[in-house]
């Protein structure tokens, strides 16, 4: 080989070495809304379903407005023996989920399954404060 055929070479090399090293996606980051919108609200509602499978929960209006967290309780109604209704919850009928900034996507986590569902039509920045 040649001196200038071997500096191309080796340089070639060199690139695509440098070129073809991943770099590790951005951590998530805990997120809020600033201003929720219906649009958003329903992408939400849907994402729990996708993640938690069930029913689409009610959600209020400022959800996730000011905590990246969310606590959904589901909450059995039983008749009572004067046909008056009685709630039972229990622990294992919470479930959390947060709301995260992955880069440039806002995804809704679920981390009893450590799954996460991106969402297209939430904008969301990231929190630095101490939620959790």
């Amino acid at each position: 080989m040649r001196k200038s055929q071997r500096k191309i070479w080796l340089l070639s090399i060199l690139f695509f070495s440098v070129g073809c090293e991943q770099t590790a996606p951005p951590a998530p980051t805990l997120a809020t809304i600033d201003h929720p919108t219906a649009m958003m609200k329903a992408e939400l509602q849907s994402a729990i379903v996708q993640l938690k499978g069930g029913v689409v929960p009610r959600l209020a209006d400022d959800v996730f407005s000011t905590n990246s967290s969310l606590l959904i309780e589901q909450i059995s109604n039983i008749a009572g023996p004067l046909e008056s209704p009685i709630y039972v919850t229990n622990k294992e009928s919470v479930a959390r989920f947060e709301l995260q900034k992955r880069g440039d996507l806002c995804v809704l986590y679920f981390p009893k399954t450590q799954n996460y569902v991106p969402l297209e039509h939430v904008k969301c920045r990231p929190t630095y404060s101490a939620e959790k």
